[in-house]
């Protein structure tokens, strides 16, 4: 899965009793076990809510004992318990009371349930195109209460069985088999689904539409019947045949390597639109982000490598997560993190993309080292004690720093031991819910380590620790080269020093390119390693610590290899190298130990060489925030034209319709300055480099730049949406008009964005165009109205809509004093009671912002 987030009531800043603790649930789940759930849906277009009908049956150990079950709902119709009525007159619009259970017990609820229109539950959605409508159902981590009344927690797993009623042009879709399809009358007709194994509730899934849909079938251990769906406006954009290869590759990949076949009945895959996520890992049932599943313009090899790792990763969940699942969200950085490490595996070993670990370097490891930075740094391992707790972390430390900590684990423990316990964990426990516990016993048995000291160091502390070199030099050669280790910067006062297993490299500049002499493996613990096997070397011109991305720390340059990277970073042959080092360059300037001069300086030189257009990508991008974020205003002009003359040139030599031509022009449309830039930029969208197809999304691309420096009116773009009047096309236009840098388009905009009825998409477009690097001044009018309306629109939205307002709406680039005391006073203010995930995120802006304003103070 590929992120989330839960309702809120209307009340503001509090959680409704949706929000169910870690002690609800235990409480529950030690007295009741459910066999099965029956459910029957009736979706009549045009409506806001949809019939819901559920035939649960389960067993408590305790006769007389009282419990709830979840069943958010416009209203219930009927309710009985054992064939009694149940009182629903006090209803509270999110659960119904159970008393007096017996042993066995069949509780039957019928309610008129809401469709969503926040990606939440089963969200509905119509496709401006040709006006037709589209289901898809989100149930993690707790929202499949919003679509049947349900146990709604991971460790009460039951069968599952569906049967709904859907106009008769529609597809529908299940977990399982659809087994007969009954017409009702002419217009709707009864879809009936084969009953699974024993499911969590979150992973249950239901799609209905008149999607579009091709099939395949592919021949391993079983044969599983394969789909792929997408709507009908996309039909002509998808492209099957790369989709089915990954995804056969993938299922022979798992099978091999888990020792275990596909443990359910088929396996299809759905481009849904107005999702939340990358992906989510439904049973026999994926649902995928649309535009990261069907490319309506030119697909790159980035764009397409990592959709073939989102496809391996939620494939893998097929056996660790949906097989094998965890009993509370403690263990959601496990379920996630194994499926990070093994999408990426996967797509290495099994597909024709190259590179996989680079890019796993560069955007992953990147990602958990800012996460591991911030104010808010956790533990890999943290006691989640409600579902609001458990949305709040998935971040950069359940994924990627987790995924890091297990390629140790990997090595650690060997990897044909690491794959053995792995499948003796899944024949354990098949179809149960775990804990990390349970795999961590598996793995000691294999390898035969114990594996606790192992487990504190790295999952139940927090924060990053930094590995300089200490060398000291003697007749030209090395008399000592050292490793000083330091303890995370956060959380503050930490001390921890942890063990790794790292290799340093030497590396020497022969001709045109900078090729490795001599790498060691040694294992580094306390403040200070000798690396004993390199002393009496030659002087190398670079010296990389953390070669082979072994471990998870930030490394360090010595002088001479940063000179040498300030110069040739660009020559160094192995793209992993390169990625370490382009990484540590940002980690630096980041961290205000170089100015974002100096890493442009870097950046300048080595980015017309690399060839890995991952990393090409994130460098940019890079750029681009290195003069927004980290240059203190009196630069910026300066730095942001002769950026983008880099950009420009490296654009202009790019091969004809090539990743990086097209790469660079998005850049350097973001930071086009001079009146030659900007006619340059107009003569782009026009079609005037050879080469550059300007297709749908990056015409709307180079739109939004002229309309964010005043060269593109409000009647211009809307001639644009007639153009291209697509969900995408509209999200687009809005995000052009939110650029547009005049105070009363900004103040219609505004008010659009604080509209609690505003679907969360279109208030992310608009977010995302309103404050710009290039209208600082424009910024200023509206700090204070953000922390006016924080704890109102987090009282008044769903948690996804409320969170991207707290992170989007922040005026992140007015680093300045002003900005920074109205932050504090609004945390020893106003914020001070607030819900803790709000508390976060302003928390993590502000830290952002003094980061900023460091690293310019340095500049």
């Amino acid at each position: 899965m590929l992120h989330l987030r839960l309702s809120i009531t209307q009340k503001w800043g509090e959680m409704s009793g949706l929000n169910i603790s870690s002690h609800e649930a235990s409480e529950r789940s030690a007295h009741i076990r459910v066999e099965s759930y029956a459910v029957t849906l009736n979706i009549v277009p045009g409506l806001t809510t949809f019939y819901s009908k559920s035939v649960v049956r389960f067993t408590c150990n305790e006769v007389g004992y009282s419990t709830f079950i979840d069943a958010p709902a416009h209203s219930i119709i009927s309710a009985t318990l054992n064939g009694s009525p149940i009182d629903t007159y006090h209803y509270d619009g999110e659960s119904v009371f159970l008393p007096n259970l017996a042993l066995e017990n069949e509780l039957v609820i019928e309610m008129n349930a809401i469709f969503s229109k926040n990606g939440e539950g089963l969200q509905y959605s119509v496709d401006p195109l040709d006006n037709q409508i589209y289901l898809y159902t989100q149930g993690a981590p707790a929202l499949m209460r919003h679509v049947f009344a349900c146990f709604d927690q991971p460790d009460l797993k039951a069968t599952f069985t569906l049967q709904a009623i859907v106009p008769t042009q529609w597809e529908a879709i299940s977990n399982g088999p659809l087994v007969s399809r009954e017409e009702i009358d002419e217009f709707y007709s009864l879809c009936t689904f084969a009953p699974t194994v024993r499911l969590a509730t979150y992973i249950t899934a239901f799609i209905a539409g008149p999607y579009h849909h091709l099939h395949d079938l592919y021949v391993g251990e079983k044969s599983i019947p394969l789909g792929i769906y997408c709507r009908k406006s996309l039909a002509q954009q998808l492209d099957p045949d790369e989709i089915f290869t990954i995804t056969k590759q993938g299922f022979a990949f798992f099978e091999k390597v888990f020792g275990l076949a596909y443990p359910f009945d088929k396996y299809d895959q759905i481009a849904v639109v107005d999702f939340n996520w990358g992906a989510m890992e439904n049973v026999g049932a994926v649902t995928f982000k649309e535009e990261k599943f069907v490319f309506r313009s030119k697909a790159t090899e980035q764009m397409r490598k990592n959709r073939a790792m989102t496809i391996t990763h939620e494939m893998s969940h097929m056996w660790f997560g949906n097989l094998v699942t965890m009993k509370w969200w403690n263990d959601l950085w496990l379920n996630e993190s194994f499926a990070e490490w093994a999408g990426y595996l996967a797509v290495d070993e099994c597909t024709d993309f190259k590179g996989s670990w680079t890019s796993f370097n560069s955007k992953e490891k990147t990602w958990a080292y800012r996460q591991d930075q911030l104010v808010s740094t956790h533990p890999i391992v943290v006691s989640v004690k409600d579902i609001e707790e458990a949305n709040t972390n998935f971040d950069g430390i359940t994924y990627a720093k987790g995924a890091s900590a297990l390629q140790q684990l990997v090595s650690h423990v060997g990897r044909e031991n690491f794959i053995q316990g792995l499948r003796n964990y899944f024949a354990k426990h098949a179809f149960s819910n775990t804990t990390l516990a349970d795999l961590l016993h598996e793995l000691e048995v294999t390898s035969g380590r114990d594996l606790s000291s192992w487990a504190k160091t790295w999952l139940q502390t927090a924060g990053v620790n930094t590995l300089r070199p200490a060398i000291t030099i003697e007749n030209g050669v090395y008399a000592s080269i050292s490793i000083i280790q330091e303890p995370p910067t956060m959380p503050v006062g930490s001390t921890e020093l942890r063990p790794h297993r790292l290799a340093v490299g030497l590396y020497d500049l022969i001709g045109d390119e900078i090729r490795l002499r001599k790498s060691v493996e040694l294992d580094v613990a306390g403040p200070l390693t000798h690396v004993i096997d390199l002393a009496c070397e030659e002087i190398a011109d670079l010296v990389l610590i953390n070669d082979r991305d072994l471990t998870y720390a930030k490394i360090r340059f010595d002088e001479d290899s940063l000179s040498t990277l300030k110069l040739h970073l660009g020559k160094i042959s192995d793209s992993l190298t390169r990625a370490l080092c382009w990484g540590a360059a940002w980690d630096m300037v980041r961290d205000a130990e170089i100015s974002s001069r100096e890493f442009i300086e870097i950046a300048s030189s080595g980015l017309p060489a690399e060839d890995d257009i991952t990393v090409f990508s994130i460098i940019t991008d890079q750029l681009v925030a290195a003069v927004d974020l980290f240059t203190p205003a009196k630069d910026r002009t300066e730095l942001r034209t002769n950026v983008a003359k880099v950009l420009e040139s490296i654009m202009d030599e790019s091969l004809a319709g090539g990743d990086r031509q097209l790469q660079s022009a998005k850049a350097f449309a973001s930071l086009a300055t001079s009146a030659e830039q900007e006619n340059r930029l107009s003569n782009l969208l026009q079609g005037g480099l050879d080469g550059l197809v300007i297709d749908a999304d990056l015409r709307w691309h180079f739109v939004q730049a002229l309309a964010e420096r005043g060269l593109y009116s409000r009647e211009q773009l809307d001639s644009e949406l007639k153009l291209d009047p697509s969900t995408l096309g509209q999200l687009a236009h809005s995000l052009a008009v939110a650029a547009i840098p005049t105070t009363s388009s900004k103040e219609e905009v505004w008010k659009l964005i604080t509209n609690q009825k505003l679907p969360t998409d279109s208030r992310k477009a608009m977010m995302r165009g309103f404050h710009l690097p290039t209208q600082r001044d424009l910024s200023e009018d509206f700090v204070d109205l953000y922390f006016t309306q924080l704890l109102i629109m987090w009282g008044g939205n769903s948690f996804q809509s409320a969170t991207s307002f707290a992170e989007l709406a922040f005026p992140r680039f007015l680093t300045s004093e002003s900005t920074l005391i109205k932050a504090n006073q609004w945390l020893e203010g106003e914020g001070s009671q607030a819900p803790s995930g709000l508390r976060r995120l302003v928390l993590e802006a502000r830290d952002s912002l003094e980061r900023a304003m460091r690293a310019q103070k340095l500049s």
